[in-house]
């Protein structure tokens, strides 16, 4: 199951709202269980429609590429999640960058929205794990986690359109999985492209399941 739809079901994150036969849960993606139905059918189309769905069951499916023919598909990998990674060699970065973990000046700027899902640095700091890298004192890449469910956390990675291309995203995984392994976290990977899951895989993560994400066209 998905980290971000379990940490709904919990009240963690986002919110979910249930029908008599389905329910449609709001956690970064738009996750839609059960079989639709009237109400939640309708809601889909009038609340939903610039949204990214995944559809939890096979009802759900069909009733998208039945009433919405011209919806984008995008296929994404979930990888199995994992504790214990393998760090590759050559994780050096130019000289000109500095790899730092996400201390609290750097949390409390909220490079690229991460960390904005937990409620202050000392939540962040005791259930979350992250680093950045600065350049000319600007952090341009950033590696967190997105989000904490006991001892498990989502993995979010992001770097600056100029500065790609220099390893820098890896380099902030590395840091973070290494202080993960130390605590005994878990992290979830769900890979957005074939880029981000060989990535993944030089870690030492194994793909677990694809599966796609529709967006439906606007009326």
């Amino acid at each position: 199951m998905h980290l971000l739809y379990r940490g709904a079901q919990l009240g963690i994150f986002g919110k979910q709202e249930q029908y008599s036969r389905s329910s449609i849960t709001d956690a970064l993606f738009v996750y839609l269980d059960g079989e639709p139905e009237a109400g939640s059918a309708a809601r889909l189309d009038s609340h939903f429609r610039n949204r990214p769905l995944v559809c939890l069951t096979k009802g759900w499916e069909e009733h998208v590429l039945a009433n919405y023919p011209d919806a984008a598909i995008y296929r994404r990998t979930v990888m199995k999640p994992a504790c214990r990674f393998t760090i590759p060699d050559n994780m050096e970065i130019p000289e000109e960058y500095l790899l730092s973990g996400m201390d609290e000046t750097a949390f409390e700027q909220h490079p690229f929205s991460h960390g904005i899902n937990y409620p202050c640095w000392a939540a962040f700091q005791a259930e979350g794990s992250g680093a950045v890298i600065y350049h000319d004192g600007e952090i341009v890449a950033a590696a967190s986690s997105f989000l904490s469910v006991g001892k498990e956390v989502e993995l979010d990675v992001s770097t600056r359109e100029d500065h790609r291309g220099k390893k820098l995203a890896a380099a902030c995984i590395a840091w973070m999985l290494q202080d993960c392994m130390k605590r005994d976290i878990t992290v979830h990977w769900d890979a957005q492209n074939d880029v981000s899951r060989h990535l993944a895989e030089k870690f030492g993560f194994e793909a677990k399941q694809e599966y796609s994400v529709y967006w439906l066209p606007q009326p």
